[in-house]
């Protein structure tokens, strides 16, 4: 299994997102780095494990549609070997192909800001993106249309209840049963990881990636969990 550090980004620094309006979270408190700065939190996490991935939402893009170009540059560029999965409020196919231009960067294309989906089934996207199906109070944030089209979803999806972020409730079983049972795409796990028992469940369920923030941040997955996994 692979776990995916989440870097939640508002006003340039990394923010503990735990539910709620995003607007109110608090900036990162963690034990494996002091920092908010995102290059610098993502280079001590490296520092604590060797991670291959991460997740990166940009807030003020998915709330406001203001992307932090910059700071995706920065990053596609310091650490060229990284993979990033990048949540910048994409719309419509011109704001995820503008994403395009780091090639360790991959969109993620949220069902929250999506306005138009026809073009989803075009080979490039499906290959290049991942499909955030997004949740929350038990309601779907998007076009049903979209969750009711498996044929419209990438070769991955991110499975991503928003109730479940920080909340420490567990991961949401019955989303990824629900999930799985429509469409064969590979399917990431985002939200509710407590412990190594939640993240056996998952493995146990063919869940082979998860995003994972709070418990690391906090030691509940810590450096011995994350390589017996």
């Amino acid at each position: 299994m692979e776990i995916i550090p989440v870097i939640d980004v508002m006003g340039g620094k990394v923010v503990h997102a735990c539910g709620g309006e995003r607007a109110e979270y608090p900036l990162l408190a963690s034990t494996l780095t002091a920092s908010h700065d995102p290059t610098e939190v993502i280079m001590d996490l490296l520092a604590y494990h060797p991670f291959t991935t991460f997740y990166i939402a940009d807030l003020d893009a998915i709330m406001s549609g203001k992307r932090n170009n910059e700071l995706y540059f920065k990053i596609s560029q310091a650490l060229p070997h990284i993979n990033f999965y990048l949540d910048a409020g994409v719309t419509d196919k011109t704001s995820w192909q503008a994403l395009l231009v780091n090639t360790n960067i991959y969109p993620v294309i949220g069902s929250e800001t999506l306005v138009e989906t026809f073009w989803l089934t075009e080979a490039e996207v499906q290959e290049k993106s991942l499909l955030s199906l997004d949740f929350k109070q038990g309601k779907f944030l998007g076009d049903d249309h979209l969750l009711e089209s498996a044929d419209l979803w990438p070769k991955q999806i991110i499975a991503m209840n928003l109730d479940c972020i920080g909340a420490k409730g567990g991961p949401d079983l019955q989303l990824l049963d629900n999930l799985r049972s429509k469409s064969n795409s590979h399917i990431i796990a985002a939200g509710g990881v407590r412990s190594e028992q939640d993240l056996m469940v998952l493995q146990q369920q063919g869940i082979e990636q998860v995003l994972v923030a709070s418990a690391l941040h906090d030691g509940r997955v810590n450096k011995q969990i994350l390589a017996s996994i």
